[in-house]
Formats: structure tokens, sequence, C-alpha cells
């Protein structure tokens, strides 16, 4: 009977940490400690991950040895422990944690990906490219996966196979404006062509128009071709999004000059002289 009562207090906890009544879910858990070594690896668990998520990462990994006393083969007790390490910048031992949960669990979500990030950590691209697409196949369609094994191939330099995964993104969230602008500056890499890079910078614009990064682009880009009328237009969006920086209405009053628009120019001019004497 005592077993029983012990799974339906863990039950309540579990529930009312779903519910985010973390208070009363770490009393109920606390108590739970003291039972069987079942239940015991089970709220020391949840324990450790609370402890974590609140920024205490020495509870965190006190909880987890306990949970790993009770029960060594819990993977989430496991990942809890390699996370703690991970958060310490012990990352060697973080590794090891991991791939002792893959051990126990091979097809464990989060150890699979953490192992990606540490190796990621240690430099070890290669590994690290490894796992995320190991995650690919169980979870084809788990977008934080892709990005990571797209990023990856970005920062070794490796722009074709880091536009193919982008692509795959893309497919997956087609109006992510960050996704948008990563391809459209891998293009801008790989090929003296600007037209794909524009159509992404454009797109990304399209669907979050207050990045400062894709509206300075934009305007430079039609600066540079000529095309003065229209790098006004994302200058002066810039303006709206950044007002108490000068150079956007610089770069406005400079546009308007290059298009022989004097008087314009003169009224952007004086306009900044007031409202940056």
């Amino acid at each position: 009977m005592d077993h029983i009562s012990s799974q339906l207090e863990l039950e309540k906890g579990n529930k009312l940490l779903k519910r985010k009544e973390i208070s009363a879910a770490t009393r109920i858990l606390e108590v739970l400690q003291q039972k069987d070594n079942r239940v015991k690896a089970a709220s020391t668990t949840n324990l450790s991950s609370l402890s974590f998520l609140g920024g205490n990462s020495t509870k965190a990994s006190e909880y987890a040895d306990i949970a790993l006393e009770a029960d060594r083969y819990s993977g989430k007790a496991l990942v809890n422990k390699g996370n703690c390490f991970f958060i310490e910048g012990d990352f060697v031992s973080a590794k090891e944690i991991y791939l002792e949960t893959i051990g126990v669990e091979n097809d464990n979500f989060q150890a699979i990906f953490n192992l990606g990030l540490v190796n990621v950590q240690l430099g070890l691209a290669e590994e690290a490219i490894q796992a995320f697409e190991e995650l690919h196949r169980l979870t084809p369609n788990n977008p934080e996966v892709i990005y990571q094994i797209a990023d990856i191939y970005d920062l070794q330099g490796r722009s074709a196979e880091a536009i193919r995964w982008f692509s795959v993104l893309m497919a997956r969230v087609p109006n992510d404006p960050n996704v948008l602008s990563r391809l459209s500056q891998l293009y801008l890499k790989t090929s003296e062509d600007t037209q794909e890079a524009l159509h992404y910078q454009l797109e990304s614009f399209r669907n979050y128009p207050v990045d400062l990064d894709v509206l300075s682009w934009l305007g430079s880009y039609f600066v540079q071709n000529e095309l003065y009328e229209k790098s006004i237009y994302f200058f002066r969006q810039a303006q709206l999004v950044q007002p108490n920086e000068v150079k956007w209405g610089m770069m406005t009053a400079s546009a308007l000059r290059r298009i022989n628009d004097d008087e314009g120019a003169l009224r952007e001019y004086e306009a900044l002289h007031q409202r940056f004497p």
C-alpha cells in the first residue's frame, strides 16, 4: 500500500509541475526522496530538473547524484547530470555522461542533442554533425535539429552543405526570417550572382520588417546598384525602427542627393540637425 501511495503522490507532484505550481510540487517531491529507490529516483530526478531550471546547478547535480544512486540506468537522471557538467564547462565529463545515457537509451533525444552541442564546444564538428544527423534520422521534421546541422556546416565554411541544410530547414519553417537571411549570406559567399541573395533578404524583410541588419543590407545593395529610390525606402524603415540613430537619416539624405532631390536632402539634414544638434 505504501508503494501505491507513493506512486499516487509522485503523480500528484508531476501534475503540479505541469500546472507550474512549483513550490507545491517541490514539497511533495522532497518528501518522496525518502521512499523506495524507484520513487526516490523519479522524485529526485524532477528536483534536479527544477534546480537546474532555477539556475542552481550545484543543487541540481546533488539531486542527480541521489537519483543515479537509486537508479543508475535512469536516462533522465543521467541527462541531468550531464547538463550540470555542461553548464559548469566540463565538456569532457558531460560528453561521457551523454554517451552513457545513449548506451542505456539509444533513442534518448535530449542526450543525443546535447552530445551534438558538447561536441561543438569541444571543436569536434564531424562528431557533432554525426549526432545531429542521427537525430534527424529519428525525427526528420524537427527544425531545431536541422538548424544545428546547417549552422555547423556554415561555421565550418562548408557553404554548399550549409545551403542544402538551410534549404531543408526552410521547407519546414518557410517564413522564418533568420533562416532566409542566413541563406542570403551563404549565397553571397558562393556566387557572384547576387540575385539569390537579394531574393532571400527581401523575403526575410517581408516576414520580419524590423531587422536592422536586413534593412541595412537592402539599403546598401540598392545604393551599390544605383537604385537610390529603393534604398531610401529601406533607410526610412530603419529610421522608424531605430529613430535615435543618426546614420539612417544621413544615408537617406545621401540617397536623396544622388537622385538630385536637393530640397528633400536639405529637409532631411535640417531635421537631423534639430534632433542631433
